[in-house]
This record gives structure tokens, C-alpha cells and sequence, in this order.
């Protein structure tokens, strides 16, 4: 924060020099591919290359019928005659310059990704501490000397395949291969896909030079006439929005969007989200400020309720002690008032500790609620509890219990119900009202209501319309309108319209007293096409006519979340007509009326609000509030955002939040306001509150009615207390967890169905903080890159493996594991004599070639001596048999590599999450494994190739005996390098069990 320039109009926007771990970590899952191809395009070169298979014999591949061996009528061929001019043995052109660059490219840009990873760590969110300049030069040295080298890796390697395909594949033309091309190898494969990743790597330079012209046309005065204009902004912002919307609505069908024109739907919205941003005044905010902040702020709110609990308890606590001390006892009597005092909203809260002592309680049940004030902290709020001792209260539950299932019927039963009794396309449905009896094929017996008829539905959905249903409940008497909440895109469109409506005409043509008061606009919206549609269909006029048996049936209207806040709406509306109406409205926008209609509305209309959810939190003013907290959260950090980010990923027990935050954040008079960031700020707040003086969205608005907030006791979704709540007390919006689950009207249904008003105080609290206290022991492993939790000792021991793995890749497929001597016995008896001495290994052994200047004969005795090793390796001929101590150190050798890559990732993982002791153990047994089975592979010393072989076509007797050549000490290096890492693994295991 803010985003880092590098050069005068090139920024790494929408990144902030602290972010760019972020494009490390995208660079090097980038750099993880590439690094899978390059990895077995390597490993297949170097084997081959040690094992001869890569070698061109007179320019001809082994894909080619001209392709020979050497003395073809022989199994092993030990010599090359160079002195003839016989064979004549290359290489693929450009194979060791391509393959090496890109080794090169890899290792640097590696070094850079640390590197910059490295410096994004210095400095807070806020306070750069010289972390800009270090990175503008590390962005330079990324864009003007590495990215040269994809353009050069492009170049060598379609040099190198356009060799390849070079006259047939270098077989001529019209030749037949008597194998794959190399074109058909995977190795080929998986080169094009490495190349296609350079190519696309250096779309960055088109990518700047289309930034540049962008930034040209946006500076030239022609173009960008009225361009940063207040209403040019604006409607940009609307355009934006409704294309998001409209691209949302393409991806997401059956989600609707079918009417949403982009031409003024979203113009109060974003006239909101522009004052909420404010439009003159910005502040440099990144996507992970905002992310790291909201989290943070979630976590000090949580602190702040802990520590009003904790002050709560501490003073009663010094209560019991007065009142013990002056009465001297009196268990009976405390017994009796603990049970009218309990904590909720806070389920950490010790509810062991004695609540009797606090005598204003004693009189009624009630329950002590932690509630934001207005210096921006948290106070214990007493409220009174719904009470199965007061018959209001229990009808007030046992109906809102009872309605509830309509307003869940809304969004979808209602519709399946009519399913086999309307087209497929069609929007409404109206029941003859000349037969108004009950008919099973309209109850709502699929959604536990049989009792229900329904008469009326629409289910047409737009702008300005939104599907509802009229019943008529059998059981309870009554008439219900139920009005479906938010499913839609047109719905969103209607909910984020959340700005004051006068209510003035509105009042006048419905029979109420609207002046001066306010709506939210949206739902007014919906609610006048309601209104309008009941009129013209005469719904409700049939119902309650002299003739129909409904005719003494109270009106409900019910809804939930947006149907909620139009159920109120609507009962607004409709209440002079029909004086004895009542509105359940569940979950509801938390901006409908004003102050004092919503005050008004508490004769007929009871709002039930969930715990944390934030529907109803949502206000213009709450979410100012929050941006405001959330600035001073960003301000207050006081390390590194990657050890924020770190931090607030991990679960933190309620005991904790004092001490976590601390180590995060400093005290907010301790706020370095010399920072550009904050002068921002406070020009900011300046500009906000002029603004907020004028203009409509000074009117605050509320949820109407007497409230119902069920309040979690125990923090697990089984105990819930319901008490009468102000509008008052949803000042804030609360970051939670829970926040979203908790709108959920399935869940609300069911919790008000099973809600017993006889037992809210019951809690089992020992069993509760026994499981709080495990919970804390429990150690929260998180997989968090480059952390390091367990120290750089895993990081070693991966290197270690790796090298590891280099050495026994090195030792298994090189050609010098042993250097054989041998003495040959002609089988027609004449004197034994010594052979040509041979390198070889599990797979391929070494050429022998004739020293310069020297006379050399393979079957002339006296002229063996005069051979030496060749720079070449030749792979064992097939028809060459091995014996079972040679298949099995072949087997050992490949096992040895396959399961070191599997330990060392394993070892890896270390670096980046921590292990348990157990894991750590069974990587240790694992490394002992595969230190054996390196040190079976020399049971290749016991083969025939290092015993006595019977020559087949002489008959020749060779007796030979294998020392140990300079691969063979690789193996011996890698089972040294094996131990250590099991030792390691170990030593880990036993530290981290010693703590």
C-alpha cells in the first residue's frame, strides 16, 4: 500500500509493494510447471547421455533403419575405430545450449521470487521502510535481464526441433522409421509445452506497450473530455456494474438477470458505493489490505465482547465477595437468583462464576447482551427474555414459529406444489373463488403444512416485481401473504437500492400518514407492484367477503429477507384496510423504515433476527462505521501484512485475542499519523462528514417492530435464548463466521420449531469449558508457504535430499559404477591372457577407443594395452542377459530414487506446515528403508558381469573380478546422505515431542 510505481506511469497495480508475495507464490506455482516439464527432459537426457542412447551413429538416430551397433555380430562391443573413419558419433544439435539456459533461467528466477519475497516482508501495510526502492530494482532487473531469456530459450528451441525434423528426422527422405520420431516421445511433448509458457511469459512486453497507449489516450484532453466529472464517473460505474451483472447472469442461468437493461438499475447503488468510497478523496487500498483488515477488526470485535464479559464477571465477582462477607451465607438464596441472570452472545464467558449477587436481575428473567457503543467498544446490555410465564410471549413465538414455514415455502414449495396443475411457462396461478373450499391438490402438504390452501401466486420476478402467494390457514384462522426473498439477480438489484424514500404519495393513496417519513427504496418498489397486483386481481376482496367462509380471518403477511422487508412493508400499506394485520418478518434488511415509523409499527409488526446474521446489520451508516474501523485496523498494524495474513488464518481461542492482537497491533493513540496513508484517511473523514450533513442518505433507517433476537448460549447452534431486542442494537456490523450461515431460513425454522421458553437457562457449562479448554491445547496446524514452523532444519534436510537424489540418479545410470578387470582362458587351451579392462554400470558400460598414434587390433593380443576409455557410454544390448543379482540392484536402484523424491517431499512439507511426531518418525523409517536399498544395489558386484562368463560364440572363459568406480562412490555418498536425513527426521520427532 500503495501500489508500487516502477516506471513513471507503469505501477504493479492492483498490488502493493507488501503483496507481491502473492505474485511470487503465482509466479512460482508458474515456475512449478515449468519446472515439471524441465525435470524429466532433463533427467531422460542426462541417463541417456550417460548410457549412449542419445548418440547419432554416422547421423542417423536410432529411429532410423541405417542405425547400427558396432560389430553388430557380437553382444558386447568395447571399442570404437576411430582410425578407420568407420562411425562417426554426434549429438542433436542445440540440445546442451537450450536445456542449459533453461536450467540457468530457472535457478535465477528462483533467486528472484526469495528475493522478493524476502523484501515484501519488510515494513507494515503503512510504512514502507525503504521496501519500494528495493523492489523497483528487482522489477527492473525482472523486465530487462530475465525476461531476456524466454526469448532466447524460444529461439534455441525451435532451432533445436527444426533440427530434429531436418530431412526426415536425419533419416532422408522417403526412408520408413523403424521407431517413434522424437517428436512422438514424451519428452518432446512435454519441451513444446515448456515453450508455450516462455511465449506466453513474454506477453508482458505487449501488455506494457498496451499500457502505455491506454495511458496516452487517457491523458490527451480529446478523448477524456468530462472524464473525471462527479456524473461521468457515475455512470461508468453503473455501466460496470450492470455488465458484471449481466456477465453473471450468462454464467449463472436460471439465476435470472433477463431484465436487468444496464439503464438505471444500478444508478443509486453506485451513487452509494461512490459516496461510500468517497469519490474526491481516495485511499489507497489493496485487495489484501482489505482482506487482512476485515479479519483483523473481526478479530478485535471478538476481543472487545470478551473483554466486556471478562469486566462483567470480574464485578460480580467482587459483588458475591461484599455479599458474602455482610451475610455471611445464604446458599438457597443464591441458588434462586442465579437462575434469572445469564451471559449470551458470548459463549466463552465462564457461566460458572455466581450471577446472584446482582439483585436488579432477580425480578424477571433476563440476560445480559454485549452490544457495540457508540465510542466504538463493547457494554453488557441487560434485556428481557421471552418468558413462558407470560402468555404474550409465548404466542408471539408460537406464531412466528408457525408462519415461519411460509416464508420458507416461498422460494421454492409453493411453485413444486402447482408443478403438475400449471404450464411449464406459466407466472400465475388463481383459484376459482366460486369454490372457496379446501382442495388437497392446492394444500402445502410438501412443506409440512397440509393445513394450508393456497389461492394466489405470482411468480413473475423483475424489477419491479417479485413472486408472493396468498393462503388461507385452516388451523390458525388466518389469511397469509408470503412474499419469496432474495434469489434472483433482480432481487440483488432491488436490495442494493437501499437509499430513503419519501413516503408522502405513498401514504395518501394507501390511507396512512407518510409525511416526513421514509422507506427503503427498493422494497417500496416491490411492494407498490404488490399492492397494485392484489387490487387488480381482487384477491383479498374475494377473501373477506360477506360470502366467503374467510371472512373473519386475520390478515399475516410474512416474508423472509428481502420478502421480509416487503412483508413490512406491505403491512404498511395494507394496514388501514385491515386493522387487526400482523407481519412476521424473518431475517430482514436492516434499512426499511425511519425512527419513528418504525417505533409505530411495533402494534402489528415482529421482526426475528438469528445470532450474527448481517442482513439485518446492513446499514448505509453501519458499513461507514466499518470502513472507518477498518482504516484505523489498517493504521494500527504494526508488522508485516504476510505475518498479519499468517496470524489471522490460525484459530484463535477467546484467551488469546488480548495477547494475539497486541503482537499485531498497536494502541490507537499510538497511530502514526505522519503517514501518507493516514493523512489520506483523515482528508477522508473530513470530506465524509461534510457530505453526510446534506442530502438524503442522512436519514437513517431501521428494522421496524417489536424485534425477537435469538442469541446462540453456547456457541454450538443447540441452545438458543430469544429476547426482546432494540433496533438500536444492530449498530454494527459483526464479522463473523457465522454472518452468512445464519441468514438461513431453513435453519430458522427449524430452531423456532423446537425453541422451548421453559429451558433457556439451562446450560450445561462444566461440559462446555472442558471442551473450551481442550479445544485451546489442541495445536492448529495451517499450511502457510515459507513459514518455517518447525525451524530451518526441515529446509536443510530437503536440500540434503535433493542432492541426495542427484547422486543416486548419477550412480544408477551412469556408466562407471565398477571397473572390471578380467583374464580370459581360450577355450582351445592355449595361455590365459588379460582382456581389455571394462567401466560399467547397472545400465550401459564405457567405449573403449584406440590411443592416438597406437596400433590397435581387437583380436590381436599383443594391442590390447594400447586401448583407453572413449568420452562415450553404449547401452547393454538386450540380448546381453542379466542375472538375478543384477536385476535386483536394478530394481533397488529405482526404487531408492522413486521413493527419495517421495521422503524428500515429505521432508518439505515441514518448511510450510508442522508436523506431528508421529509423521515425523515415519519419515525417519522410511529414509532407513531407502538407505537399504541403496546399499543392495552393489549387489551388482556379485553378477556374472563380475564373476566367471563363458563367452557363447568361442566359448572363451573370462574370469573377472569389480572394484568400485567413480559412480559407484556416488552411492556410497547417497546412503551417507540418507542416514543423515533419517537422523534428522528423528531429531525433529523427539524435539517436537520434548515441546
Amino acid at each position: 500500500m500503495p501500489a508500487l510505481t516502477v516506471f513513471k506511469n507503469f505501477t504493479t497495480r492492483p498490488f502493493a509493494g507488501d503483496d507481491l508475495q502473492i505474485v511470487c507464490f503465482v509466479l512460482a506455482l508458474y515456475r512449478g510447471i515449468q519446472l515439471a516439464c524441465l525435470v524429466p527432459i532433463l533427467v531422460r537426457m542426462i541417463v541417456r547421455r550417460f548410457n549412449g542412447a542419445d548418440l547419432l551413429i554416422n547421423g542417423y538416430g536410432p529411429w532410423c533403419p541405417q542405425y547400427e551397433y558396432y560389430h553388430d555380430e557380437n553382444y558386447l562391443t568395447f571399442t570404437i575405430d576411430i582410425e578407420d573413419e568407420k562411425v562417426e558419433l554426434t549429438r542433436p544439435k542445440y540440445s546442451s545450449i537450450t536445456f542449459g539456459l533453461a536450467s540457468v533461467f530457472l535457478i535465477l528466477d528462483v533467486a528472484w521470487i526469495i528475493t522478493v519475497w524476502a523484501t515484501a516482508n519488510v515494513g507494515t501495510p503503512t510504512r514502507g521502510m525503504g521496501r519500494d526502492e528495493r523492489q523497483r530494482k528487482l522489477l527492473l532487473f525482472k523486465m530487462l535481464v530475465l525476461n531476456a531469456f524466454p526469448i532466447a530459450l524460444l529461439v534455441t528451441g525451435i532451432l533445436y526441433i527444426e533440427g530434429i525434423r531436418y530431412d526426415n528426422y536425419g533419416c532422408g527422405v522417403g526412408v520408413d522409421l523403424v521407431q517413434k520420431s522424437p517428436e512422438e516421445d514424451f519428452a518432446s511433448v512435454l519441451f513444446k509445452v515448456l515453450l508455450v509458457t516462455y511465449a506466453l511469459e513474454l506477453m508482458v512486453f505487449p501488455a506494457i506497450v498496451v499500457n502505455r497507449i491506454v495511458r496516452v489516450l487517457r491523458s490527451n484532453r480529446v478523448t477524456q473530455s468530462g472524464r473525471y466529472a462527479t456524473k461521468a464517473k457515475g455512470e461508468r460505474l453503473e455501466q460496470c456494474l450492470g455488465g458484471l451483472l449481466g456477465c453473471i447472469s450468462c454464467c449463472c442461468r436460471g439465476q435470472g438477470g433477463k431484465e436487468i437493461k444496464n439503464q438505471g438499475e444500478m444508478k443509486d447503488f453506485a451513487s452509494n458505493l461512490m459516496e461510500f468510497a468517497n469519490n474526491d478523496t481516495k485511499v489507497n487500498v489493496t485487495l489484501s489490505d482489505m482482506y487482512v483488515g476485515g479479519m483483523m477488526l473481526a478479530r478485535v470485535q471478538a476481543e472487545r465482547k470478551f473483554n466486556a464479559t471478562i469486566n462483567l464477571q470480574r464485578t460480580m465477582n467482587l459483588n458475591n465477595s461484599a455479599g458474602a462477607s455482610a451475610d455471611g451465607g445464604g446458599e438457597e438464596e443464591k441458588e434462586e437468583e442465579e437462575e434469572e441472570g445469564q451471559i449470551g452472545s458470548s459463549p466463552s464467558f465462564d457461566r460458572r462464576a455466581r450471577l446472584g449477587t446482582i439483585h436488579q436481575f432477580t425480578r424477571r428473567r433476563s440476560i445480559l447482551t454485549v452490544q457495540a457503543d457508540d465510542g466504538g467498544g463493547c457494554i453488557v446490555v441487560p434485556k428481557n427474555v421471552l418468558a413462558h410465564t407470560n402468555p404474550n410471549d409465548v404466542e408471539t413465538l408460537r406464531n412466528a414459529a408457525h408462519y415461519s414455514k411460509y416464508a420458507e415455502c416461498a422460494y421454492l414449495y409453493i411453485q413444486m406444489a402447482l408443478m403438475d396443475l400449471l404450464p411449464r411457462d406459466a407466472t400465475k396461478f388463481i383459484r376459482d373463488f366460486d369454490k372457496m373450499s379446501p382442495m388437497p391438490c392446492f394444500s402445502l402438504a410438501n412443506c409440512d403444512i397440509p393445513y394450508a390452501q393456497l389461492y394466489y401466486s405470482n411468480f413473475y420476478n423483475g424489477i419491479t416485481a417479485t413472486p408472493y402467494s396468498i393462503l388461507v390457514d385452516e388451523k390458525e384462522r388466518s389469511v397469509v401473504i408470503t412474499v419469496r426473498g432474495t434469489k434472483s439477480l433482480e432481487d440483488w438489484v432491488m436490495d442494493l437500492q437501499y437509499v430513503p424514500q419519501p413516503l408522502d404519495k405513498v401514504g395518501e393513496l394507501c390511507g396512512f400518514d407518510g409525511n416526513g417519513h421514509h422507506c427503503h427504496k427498493g422494497v417500496l418498489t416491490r411492494c407498490k407492484w404488490m399492492y397494485n397486483d392484489i387490487k387488480k386481481n381482487r384477491v383479498l376482496k374475494h377473501l373477506y367477503s360477506s360470502s366467503s367462509p374467510y371472512e373473519k380471518y386475520n390478515l399475516v403477511v410474512v416474508g423472509h429477507s428481502l420478502g421480509g422487508g416487503c412483508a413490512q412493508v406491505l403491512s404498511l400499506m395494507l394496514r388501514p384496510s385491515f386493522p387487526s394485520l400482523r407481519c412476521f418478518a424473518y431475517e430482514p434488511p436492516g434499512c426499511i423504515f425511519d425512527d419513528l415509523l418504525s417505533e409505530y409499527c411495533k402494534e402489528y409488526i415482529t421482526s426475528i433476527i438469528r445470532h450474527d446474521d448481517v442482513v439485518p446489520r446492513v446499514t448505509q451508516q453501519n458499513l461507514e462505521v466499518l470502513r472507518d474501523e477498518f482504516f484505523d485496523i489498517i493504521a494500527r498494524i504494526k508488522v508485516s501484512k504476510s505475518k498479519v495474513f499468517h496470524d489471522v488464518r490460525a484459530p484463535c481461542p477467546q484467551t488469546h485475542l488480548a495477547l494475539r492482537n497486541a503482537q499485531l497491533l498497536c494502541p490507537k493513540g499510538q497511530i502514526d499519523r505522519d503517514t501518507e496513508f493516514y493523512k489520506a484517511v483523515e482528508a477522508f473523514r473530513d470530506e465524509r462528514a461534510r457530505k453526510n450533513k446534506i442530502g438524503v442518505i442522512s436519514v437513517k433507517l431501521y428494522i421496524p417492530g417489536q424485534i425477537i433476537h435469538l442469541v446462540d448460549t453456547l456457541g454450538d447452534e443447540t441452545k438458543y435464548v430469544a429476547y426482546w431486542a432494540s433496533r438500536y442494537d444492530f449498530n454494527q456490523v459483526i464479522l463473523s463466521k457465522r454472518m452468512l450461515p445464519d441468514h438461513d431460513i431453513p435453519s430458522l425454522v427449524h430452531i423456532l420449531r423446537n425453541l422451548k421458553l421453559d429451558d433457556v437457562h439451562q446450560v450445561n457449562t462444566w461440559q462446555e469449558d472442558k471442551e473450551e479448554a481442550e479445544g485451546e491445547e489442541v495445536e492448529i496446524r495451517l499450511i502457510v508457504p515459507s513459514s518455517n514452523p518447525q525451524g530451518k532444519f526441515p529446509l536443510v534436510l530437503a536440500i540434503v535430499g535433493s542432492i541426495a537424489i542427484i547422486l543416486a540418479i548419477f550412480s544408477n545410470q551412469g556408466c562407471h559404477y565398477v571397473t572390471r578387470s578380467s583374464i580370459i582362458e581360450p577355450s582351445d587351451g592355449g595361455l590365459p591372457y588379460t582382456g581389455v579392462g571394462l567401466n560399467a554400470g547397472l545400465w550401459s558400460y564405457n567405449l573403449k577407443q584406440c590411443i592416438p598414434g597406437e596400433i590397435c587390433n581387437s583380436t590381436d593380443k599383443a594391442t590390447l594395452g594400447n586401448y583407453e576409455d572413449s568420452p562415450y557410454c553404449q547401452p547393454m544390448p538386450v540380448l546381453y542377459g542379466t542375472d538375478a543379482y543384477w536385476t535386483t540392484a536394478r530394481v533397488f536402484g529405482t526404487a531408492t530414487v522413486l521413493l527419495g523424491i517421495c521422503g524428500t517431499t515429505l521432508v518439505s512439507t515441514a518448511t510450510w506446515t508442522k508436523l506431528k511426531p508421529r509423521s515425523l518418525f515415519c519419515i525417519s523409517a522410511l529414509f532407513i528403508i531407502i538407505t537399504l536399498f541403496q546399499g543392495l544395489q552393489f549387489l551388482f558386484l556379485k553378477s556374472d558381469l563380475c564373476g566367471v562368463w563363458t563367452f557363447p560364440y568361442s566359448g572363451d572363459v573370462i574370469k573377472s573380478n569389480c572394484t568400485l568406480s567413480s559412480d559407484g562412490y556416488l552411492g556410497v555418498a547417497a546412503i551417507f546422505l540418507w542416514i543423515i536425513i533419517a537422523s534428522g527426521c528423528s531429531h525433529m520427532a523427539r524435539r517436537a515431542i520434548e515441546g
